[in-house]
């Protein structure tokens, strides 16, 4: 009997320290060489985006470069073009002026005639002419 129980109690013991040791789920657990592998892929993938990324933070630099470089040549036709729009300005002023005076010239003759036209429609009147226009009233209300 002892035997037998003795059997039972190895029987329980190495049972049950394989229920605590094996999983139902055997997938959970992965051989180290397994391990291994996949950790070197993580590695190597790992290794692969921190290079993409060095590259892209060149690629990055490269591209701010020539944006400065943009930005620079952008503000230097800037101030062309301002300068540019000050030239025309100036030139528009210019011809505004120019007609303004080519007006003057072509009006002054006819402004010319028109006050000399107005002056000869005026009646002038003299001193000589208000003496006889006296002269010719007094006899006129001497004759009635």
């Amino acid at each position: 009997m002892s035997k037998v129980c003795a059997a039972l109690l190895i029987l329980m013991l190495t049972s049950t320290v394989c229920y605590g040791a094996a999983s139902e789920d055997i997938s959970v657990y992965v051989r180290k060489d397994v391990f291994e592998a996949h950790m070197r892929r993580i590695d190597d993938k790992l290794d692969m985006i921190l290079e993409a990324q060095k590259e892209m933070q060149e690629e990055l630099k490269s591209q701010r470069r020539d944006l400065n470089e943009l930005a620079r040549a952008i503000s230097i036709l800037s101030t062309r073009v301002d300068g540019l729009e000050a030239r025309m300005g100036d030139l528009r002023n210019d011809i505004y002026l120019g007609l303004v005076i080519l007006g003057i010239v072509v009006g002054l003759p006819a402004v010319q005639k028109m006050l000399q036209n107005r002056a000869s429609n005026q009646p002038s009147i003299t001193l000589e002419d208000v003496r006889r226009l006296i002269q010719e009233e007094l006899r006129k209300t001497a004759s009635v």
